[in-house]
């Protein structure tokens, strides 16, 4: 229970630093604020700062290299079986969002290569974490992205609903999806860890 009051109080606390961030990025676009297209931008920024949250990246107080590693594949399964699942489940925001936001994920090709670009990043630099980086992780994150996409391909086959939401400029999207996950790191690496101390000194 406390584990998932801390990953919602870090999720708001970085969206109480990054609101202001995302919407000047958006205005600098000139995309329109009250968009459907910017509360979908708001909730992949959101999905984003929980996963680094629960996967525990490093951050400027906290890193050291410590490498432990497992390659062999589902090697706990029967005894960690809920840990999977929730593994698969932590994937399938992203890929639900990203078709939904970006005109090059429109098919599960461009969002497996997403997926495996932000497991494999995680897996990576927990080296420099006590978290053992996992072929297991990379696996069912893989399963969830993919499940995600699966998901708003169901919802939006029988409908005609336009895809991506909020169609922008050309640049946008094209690059927004990596100007936000930018956005999200550099606060979780170089802000988080201060904020969120001062954050829960002030409510404790």
């Amino acid at each position: 229970m406390w584990r998932f009051y801390g990953i919602w109080m870090d999720c708001l606390t970085s969206m109480l630093i990054l609101t202001p961030v995302i919407l000047l990025l958006i205005k600098i676009q000139g995309r329109k604020i009250g968009s459907v297209h910017t509360i979908g931008v708001f909730l992949y920024i959101c999905v984003l700062s929980g996963i680094f949250s629960v996967t525990g990246i490093p951050n400027m107080m906290h890193w050291e290299f410590d490498f432990s590693y497992n390659i062999i594949p589902m090697v706990d399964l029967f005894r960690s079986t809920t840990q999977y699942l929730l593994n698969v489940l932590m994937f399938i925001p992203v890929g639900f969002l990203l078709p939904l936001l970006w005109e090059q994920y429109q098919g599960w090709k461009g969002v497996l290569k997403f997926g495996c670009f932000l497991t494999v990043f995680i897996e990576t630099v927990q080296i420099f974490t006590f978290r053992t980086t996992d072929i297991d992780d990379i696996l069912t994150n893989l399963l969830g992205a993919l499940l995600g996409y699966l998901l708003v391909w169901l919802l939006t086959k029988g409908c005609r609903l336009p895809l991506p939401l909020g169609r922008g400029k050309e640049m946008e999207e094209k690059t927004g999806q990596w100007v936000y996950f930018l956005a999200v790191l550099l606060e979780q690496f170089f802000i988080q860890p201060y904020w969120s101390m001062f954050f829960w000194d002030t409510l404790l």
